[in-house]
């Protein structure tokens, strides 16, 4: 026997036709129309945001429009602008709670790497804002992709995806900090995997399977709840020990 026996069934090509809600955050197919408002939130022109990606960073509107009509267009790209309520990123304990009206565009997401027959999918091309940044509204917005994938969303796929990858540039350490805290798993590094805007790249690689997910989803979820943030924004406990507390829970 070669491995453990699955199902054939493919997952469905997810979709940015309908919204993923949060509390903090909606993600909303990308269009063209949308690159003011975005050029606008990712504080542009800002090249830092693009140091890790393929592309160089827009050095104009004009450019940024160009190449985000393209990169809608692309195969096995679907993007997401990210649109939030640029005064409540981050839940304060004090607060009388309130529905946000969610219109800002703040940063990007998206879905590449796409295979269904093998239900695996990767999040990429994140850019946040610097308003966004290290904010409960930037992780809600990846635990609502990693949801949709998983089947836990409203308009949920099935069969569900089995594995979403998280990849990035070796160098970029702050992504995979960023993944592990998520709860993305090392998987290895791929050596000159690319050559990108004349340099080698490694691309250290990360995942979630579908085993993991009730923990990790357990995690993300206490973390982002309102109860986790003090008066003043800030995490009362952290996602490594609230995914400790959850594998405790499930054994």
């Amino acid at each position: 026997m070669l491995g453990e026996r699955v199902s054939t069934e493919s997952s469905p090509t997810p979709t940015t036709t309908h919204s993923l809600r949060g509390r903090y955050v909606t993600l909303t197919g990308l269009k063209p129309e949308d690159t003011p408002a975005l050029w606008s939130g990712l504080g542009m022109p800002n090249e830092a945001l693009f140091d890790y990606l393929p592309m160089e960073a827009p050095k104009d509107l004009e450019e940024m429009t160009r190449f985000f009509d393209g990169l809608s267009k692309e195969r096995g790209l679907m993007m997401y602008a990210i649109r939030a309520d640029p005064a409540r990123l981050v839940p304060r304990a004090s607060e009388q709670r309130r529905d946000s009206e969610h219109t800002d565009i703040l940063g990007i997401i998206g879905y590449l790497n796409i295979e269904p027959a093998n239900r695996a999918i990767e999040i990429g091309a994140v850019i946040f804002g610097p308003s966004l940044a290290r904010t409960a509204a930037a992780t809600e917005a990846s635990y609502l992709l990693m949801r949709y994938a998983f089947g836990g969303d409203e308009h949920a796929v099935f069969p569900p995806y089995r594995r979403v990858v998280w990849k990035c540039n070796s160098l970029n350490v702050a992504s995979g900090r960023a993944a592990e805290r998520l709860g993305f798993v090392y998987e290895g590094c791929f050596r000159k995997h690319a050559i990108v805007k004349g340099c080698n790249r490694d691309s250290n690689w990360y995942s979630v399977v579908d085993d993991e997910w009730p923990v990790v989803k357990a995690a993300l979820e206490a973390w982002l709840a309102e109860g986790n943030f003090n008066g003043d924004g800030k995490q009362m406990e952290t996602l490594e020990v609230l995914r400790e507390k959850a594998k405790m829970s499930s054994q």
